[in-house]
Order: C-alpha cells, then sequence, then structure tokens
C-alpha cells in the first residue's frame, strides 16, 4: 500500500479540522507514518468537542423542554451548524433525528462538516433515507468529500445505496480516497458495481488514478481482479495512464497484487503494454516483489512478457544470494506455480540456470516431480528440460526417474532421448532403455 497517498489523504482532513483551505500547507507532515497523523487529528478532534462538555450537556437538556419545531428554529437561527454539532452527542437520538428533519439540508450539511461520527453513530443510523440523500447532494455540490467520507458506513445500507445515486463518478473516488473507515470500501462499491467501467473511467479522464490507486489497496482481491480486467477491456489510453500513474507513484505495490488475481487475458494485455517493458519500469516491480513480499503476485505477470522484458526479470532474480533464491524456488513451489517459474529460469542466462537447478531445493524429489507434472501438463518441456537435466545427480531418487517414465509419452522423442542419454551417464540404466521406448499405449 502506497503510505504517500494515506499520508496525504490525512492531511486533507487534518486541514478541514483545523480550517486550513490550502491542503499543500500541511505536505511536510506527508513524511509521518500515516497512523500517526490520523492519530494526532482524533486527539484535536477529542480536545475540540471535550472542552465544554458540561456546557453542551446543559444545552442537550435546554432543547427537550421546549417542542422539536421550536428546538430546530432555535439550532438553526441562534445556534449555528458549529455549536449544533458539538451540542448533538449530547442529544437523545430519537429527538436528535427529530430536529434534523425539521431542519434544511444545507444547514444540516454544514452541521454535518462539524460532527464526529464517533460520538454521533446512533444518531446517524436513524437519519431517514431522504434526508441522507438531500445532505449527501448538498454536500457533493460543495465538493465536500472528507464529510461525505466520514459518513460512509455510518449511515444506514439503504442511505448509502440511495446516496450514491445522487453523486458522480468522480465524487465516488474522490470520497473513497478519502474514507474514515477503508475496510467499508467493498461496501461502498457493492453499491456502485454497475458503474466501476464508468469510475475506471473517471480516473483516467479527470486526472484521479491517485484516488484510483488508493482505491486498489483497499478493496478485497475478487474486487481488484474485476477492476483489473475492466481496466484492461477498456482500452489502451486507459491501461496505459494506470501504468504511467503506478510508476509516477511508485505504486507497484498497489499493482502488484491485482496483477495477481487477474484473468490471464487480461494480464496478457496488461503485460503486453510498452510502458511496463521498460527498464525502471521493470526495476520498479522487481523491488516491489522481492523487497515487499509480492514474488507471488509477479509470477503470474512474469508469464505473459515477451522475451526482452522477460530476460530483465531473470536477470534481476539471478542476482539474489542463494538462500533468498531457494526461498523464491520454494514459495513458488508452494504455490504451485511452476508454470510461471520455469519460463522464467528459461530466460536466465545458462551459468544463472545452472546455478539455480544446482540448489539443493532442485534436488529435492518431490520438487523435481512437481516440476516434471507442470511441464507435462503445461506442454512445457522444451523449457523445463535444461532445469530437470541439470538437476538430475547420482542422488535423484528412483522415485524421480520413475515420474519421467511415467511421463515419458509427453515428452517430445528428442528430449526424451537427451532424457535417456542422461539415465546412463547416471547409470540408470533399466530407466534410460524406459525413456528410449515409448509406452505399449502409443
Amino acid at each position: 500500500m502506497s503510505t504517500l497517498l494515506l499520508a496525504r489523504a490525512e492531511t486533507t482532513k487534518l486541514a478541514r479540522l483545523l480550517g486550513i483551505s490550502d491542503t499543500d500547507t500541511l505536505e511536510f507532515l506527508t513524511r509521518l507514518p500515516p497512523d500517526t497523523i490520523r492519530d494526532f487529528r482524533e486527539h484535536a478532534t477529542d480536545l475540540l468537542f471535550d472542552a465544554d462538555t458540561a456546557r453542551l450537556a446543559k444545552v442537550a437538556a435546554a432543547s427537550r423542554l421546549v417542542p422539536t419545531t421550536i428546538s430546530a428554529k432555535i439550532a438553526e437561527r441562534a445556534f449555528g451548524p458549529v455549536l449544533c454539532a458539538a451540542v448533538a452527542a449530547a442529544v437523545e437520538p430519537t429527538r436528535a433525528v427529530d430536529i434534523a428533519k425539521a431542519l434544511p439540508a444545507p444547514f444540516l450539511a454544514e452541521t454535518a462538516t462539524r460532527l464526529d461520527p464517533r460520538r454521533t453513530a446512533d444518531i446517524l443510523t436513524r437519519i431517514p433515507t431522504r434526508l441522507v440523500v438531500d445532505v449527501a447532494h448538498v454536500l457533493a455540490l460543495r465538493g465536500d468529500h472528507v464529510t461525505l467520507g466520514r459518513f460512509v458506513g455510518t449511515v444506514g445500507h439503504d442511505a448509502m445505496r440511495a446516496a450514491a445515486a445522487v453523486v458522480t463518478d468522480a465524487d465516488l473516488l474522490r470520497i473513497g480516497y478519502l474514507l474514515e473507515d477503508k475496510s467499508t470500501m467493498d461496501t461502498l462499491l457493492s453499491l456502485v458495481d454497475d458503474r466501476l467501467p464508468d469510475i475506471i473511467r473517471a480516473a483516467h479522464d479527470q486526472h484521479l488514478w491517485s484516488e484510483g490507486i488508493d482505491l486498489l489497496d483497499t478493496v478485497a482481491p475478487a474486487t481488484r481482479a474485476r477492476i483489473g480486467d475492466l481496466a484492461a477491456a477498456l482500452g489502451d489510453d486507459i491501461l496505459d495512464g494506470l501504468i504511467t500513474a503506478v510508476a509516477d507513484l511508485n505504486a507497484w505495490d498497489s499493482l502488484l497484487p491485482v496483477t495477481g488475481a487477474m484473468s490471464p487475458d487480461s494480464l496478457a494485455v496488461l503485460a503486453g503494454r510498452p510502458a511496463v517493458h521498460t527498464e525502471p519500469a521493470l526495476t520498479a516491480i522487481m523491488d516491489a516483489a522481492l523487497d515487499q513480499g509480492l514474488w507471488l503476485d509477479l509470477l503470474p505477470l512474469a508469464t505473459h512478457l515477451p522475451a526482452e522484458p522477460l530476460a530483465v526479470i531473470a536477470r534481476r532474480v539471478a542476482t539474489t544470494p542463494d538462500d533468498e533464491l531457494a526461498d523464491l524456488i520454494h514459495q513458488a513451489d508452494a504455490a504451485d506455480l511452476w508454470d510461471a517459474l520455469i519460463p522464467l529460469a528459461l530466460a536466465m542466462t545458462e551459468p544463472d540456470r545452472r546455478r539455480m537447478a544446482g540448489l539443493p531445493v532442485m534436488q529435492d524429489p518431490e520438487v523435481l516431480a512437481t516440476v516434471i507434472a507442470t511441464a507435462t501438463e503445461h506442454d512445457l518441456w522444451s523449457q523445463a528440460l535444461p532445469l530437470v537435466d541439470i538437476a538430475l545427480t547420482p542422488e535423484t531418487p528412483n522415485a524421480v526417474w520413475d515420474s519421467l517414465v511415467q511421463a515419458r509419452d509427453e515428452i517430445p522423442d528428442h528430449l526424451r532421448t537427451l532424457l535417456a542419454d542422461r539415465a546412463r551417464q547416471l547409470h540408470h540404466h533399466t530407466h534410460a532403455d524406459h525413456l528410449d521406448t515409448p509406452s505399449l499405449t502409443d
């Protein structure tokens, strides 16, 4: 996840709390961890709301002494939105809702900018859908995405659905970026699922890729896959816009989990874009994959890369120390991703491939058997043979040779002959004879 994007979102919210109109004034804070900025903002909010708790409680108690309509008039004409927001948490929820019903949407919208959802959740969940929609519409027209983002997940589900219908696709991106509770992103998107293609277009057309990339960090894997597939289907301009934005923000750690979830066809489209093939892009991709635990997300993408970019990836993998390379192999083996790792190994130079094949992990009988099975299932024998041939040693157990014999009908004749020769060199003459002879089922 891009901590820079999170930090920027937090400074935007802090600027609102402090009444700072130019958020760039707080840009220096983005060097801090996002949680630190958030903690400071929440502490400042508590100080503001707790300063006059006793006095506000008296104001709330007084509101119970007059009819609702009169309380609403007093709230609008005497108290104003700032004091109303401060008092709201001290008012009994049902009465607070009744008062809200008697107030105009613009006044409620202004009050909402000052509310603390942590203190007023019991009220917000009771607000009628019609009123939520009216206030959301006013806030959207004002461009107040900070306030809208604070209340997603706090108001009722039906109210959220109705409110989403009155905001634009660009608004939804900005609201998602500024969500107070990022765990509600999937819920929000589920309400506008049919609008996802237009939301992606809005990210491109209105230069909101930062907000879109932040969205990728937040949603569940299935939603990531859907967004990735949609982006690939919407045309080269949109896909190139996404890739360029990811590169500019160095947010490959946000995109790689998407590639790991995309369909093969969509992934092939992404991997074919020239913007992915540049040396800086490939270097940044490998940094994210190796430094941030995204190796298994990289492998499906690497499978679809053309020869030259794949060779760049292979060279970087080959620079890892033996223990790290062995760990990468173990991860790929455990995830059953040999169909992606075999072509990557073939893209290595011969010395690098020999080094990889000579690692103890490659001589593990279970690993070798899996390589053999994968080569057979995916018709990768021409690529797998260099690895298998080097990994076969005098210590290779009979079970591995038996696996080769069982797969012999799937191995091209000239490769099968090479394996038979290797078997004889290692004094496995019976296995060599079997490899030389096709099975009786031919």
